[in-house]
């Protein structure tokens, strides 16, 4: 046992960590960004979408494009998922802008923004793309339409049980195969 005048000190650290349900986030209507010695005040509802530059992200909104230092991941953070989707890894597009969803071979797909920008989306958030998107107009939506309408085929196939057909008699798979060791 260790006393006061033993010369050991002891330091607790506690940490508490608070769980927050998703639907209690609020996400505020304006992000204050810090941009060398200024902060810059920027609406979530003037931007239209977010692109990595290096170790900063370009915000452009719908007067002017702002270069701030910051990450794409922390910029998903701050912005509303309802609003917002992330297309790949560096770029963000806010969904009111989006103005067609076109399908590209491989997978993945060309967002197209009302002012004609577009950005091509990866396969890795591709569910994301579709989930968020998939109802805008473009090459992508008939795609989608008929990609969802196999899958519930194949999802009705698995759970139906396989017929099963009795071996006709006298069919070789009704017999018992059987094999000879040849020896020279």
């Amino acid at each position: 046992m260790l006393g006061v005048g033993s010369g050991v000190r002891s330091l607790a650290v506690v940490r508490l960590a608070v769980v927050v349900p998703s639907e209690m986030l609020q996400y505020p209507p304006r992000l204050f960004l810090r941009d060398g010695q200024r902060v810059l005040c920027v609406p979530t509802g003037d931007i239209v979408w977010v692109e990595a530059a290096g170790n900063y992200v370009q915000i452009h909104t719908l007067r002017k494009t702002l270069l701030v230092r910051h990450t794409v991941k922390a910029m998903q953070e701050k912005l509303d998922p309802d609003h917002f989707v992330r297309v790949r890894p560096s770029a963000i597009v806010a969904k009111a802008s989006v103005a067609e969803l076109n399908a590209r071979h491989g997978g993945d797909y060309t967002v197209v923004l009302l002012g004609g920008t577009q950005i091509r989306s990866s396969r890795g958030y591709r569910e994301h793309v579709e989930n968020a998107l998939g109802h805008v107009a473009g090459t992508a939506h008939a795609m989608l339409v008929a990609r969802r309408r196999r899958r519930a085929v194949r999802a009705s196939d698995t759970m139906q049980p396989a017929a099963t057909t009795a071996p006709v008699p006298g069919s070789p798979r009704s017999e018992p195969a059987t094999c000879a060791l040849l020896t020279a």
